[in-house]
């Protein structure tokens, strides 16, 4: 059954030209953010990991492909075709990036084409429909995954969105491909079960069964290009080491305490912190496996089905809140999946989707020119235990007042009709006092 995602107000509908100047706007936008950058692909992670494992499968060396591509391998096996003729034509090395990379943008492009007609139906104007397309086009988290060289998490922000969405409209079929392309794609989708599978009651096991196949039928041939099964889940899965803790996150301040010395200067910044023994292999799994009881529970609280789109936000933002190694692109699929929320379901502008990027512009690229590492934890987790807060409060229906103040509150609304008719019905003539 499907969901009605919000209940449209007075508006008209979106003119076929305003959508196409919509389209436009999005496809400069993202063409743009392509190709105004000369980005840095023999250095950047692209350059190390992927780079020469899609020049391997560009020239249908199958076997070198699997053999030496990432655990996201898939990703550049659905990105492949838009890169091919860059390839047959002999381009350069940034060619077949950006070409490769096309698609990702494309898809975040789609999404704001997709969201503007909706915008327009509830009664809202060309201040929202752009700062969607402002949010979906001209992220600067979207710069900086493509400067890092993760297009693919830009990819598996819509895939995961879309699968939500596919689920809120009754398409287990739909919702399970989209499901298990985001997982192969990468493997922090799976975060996205849960979400999925409130939004999909009743049709659950045919989704999961769909999305087992498509995540089988794509990871399948790197799992065995890999030899063992040991190999291939230690491929097919990146650990969270033990040397790797960054300021922007929920642990830091369980760490301990680093020596700084004049010798060290060079591997140990000032005031780092490592992270505890308890921690260290294990927040991957944890952000994993926290997925499914954090839904279930949300269904316990007779979360309305639209607010999935606010769960998946909810989980999202989690992960990178309890990822030791959190990076600012790691916030996209949380940007992505409030954006949807707020226009799709709440239908007004994403206010909160672009309120959450300048965020992450700042404690990620800017702040960390100007505090001290124990600064910059703060700087992050104040603002994303807010965050957190407030959309366990959507998810799971938690009054973000006391109870008492709600009750006053009540009773003022409930007197405040009384006062009306009683002033409403005096006799003419008769004095106001």
């Amino acid at each position: 059954m499907s969901v009605r995602l919000f209940a449209p107000l007075p508006g008209r509908p979106l003119r076929r030209a305003e959508l196409a100047a919509v389209a436009a706007l999005a496809l400069a936008g993202s063409l743009w953010m392509l190709w105004s950058h000369a980005w840095q692909v023999t250095l950047n992670d692209y350059g190390l990991e992927a780079m020469r494992p899609l020049v391997a499968l560009l020239h249908a060396r199958i076997w070198l492909f699997l053999s030496t591509a990432p655990a996201y391998g898939p990703s550049l096996v659905l990105r492949a075709p838009f890169a091919l003729g860059a390839s047959l034509a002999h381009g350069t090395e940034l060619l077949v990036y950006r070409l490769s990379a096309l698609p990702c943008l494309l898809a975040l492009a789609g999404l704001a084409v997709w969201i503007a007609p909706q915008l327009r139906a509830a009664g809202r104007g060309w201040l929202a429909i752009l700062l969607t397309l402002a949010v979906c086009v001209l992220n600067p988290v979207t710069y900086f995954a493509l400067a890092i060289g993760h297009p693919e998490e830009i990819l598996g922000a819509v895939l995961c969105v879309a699968a939500v969405v596919a689920a809120l409209r009754g398409h287990a079929n739909w919702a399970g491909f989209l499901l298990g392309v985001a997982i192969a794609n990468k493997e922090w989708a799976v975060v996205a079960i849960g979400p999925v599978l409130v939004a999909l009651p009743g049709q659950r096991i045919r989704a999961l069964l769909v999305a087992t196949g498509v995540g089988g039928v794509l990871l399948g041939p790197l799992a065995l290009a890999s030899g063992t099964l040991a190999s291939a889940g230690a491929r097919l899965t990146v650990s969270d080491g033990a040397s790797n803790f960054y300021t922007q996150q929920l642990w830091w301040f369980f760490g301990t305490p680093a020596h700084w010395t004049l010798q060290t200067h060079d591997q140990v910044m000032l005031g780092f912190r490592f992270p505890p023994a308890w921690l260290a292999g294990h927040a991957h799994i944890l952000i994993a496996s926290i997925g499914l009881p954090l839904s279930y529970f949300a269904t316990r609280r007779r979360m309305p089905r639209e607010n999935a789109l606010a769960l998946l936000a909810l989980l999202m933002l989690l992960r990178c809140g309890l990822d030791p190694w959190d990076l600012v692109y790691y916030q996209l699929p949380f940007i992505a999946a409030l954006l949807s929320w707020e226009t799709v379901v709440k239908g007004r502008a994403p206010v909160g989707a672009a309120i959450a990027t300048a965020a992450a512009y700042a404690i990620f690229e800017q702040l960390p020119y100007h505090l001290s590492a124990d600064q910059q934890a703060l700087a992050f987790t104040i603002p994303c235990l807010v965050a957190l807060l407030v959309l366990s409060a959507t998810v799971y229906r938690f009054p973000l007042v006391p109870r008492s103040t709600s009750m006053h509150s009540a009773r003022t609304c409930a007197s405040a009709p009384v006062t009306s008719i009683r002033s409403a019905i005096r006799m003419p003539g008769t004095p106001s006092g």
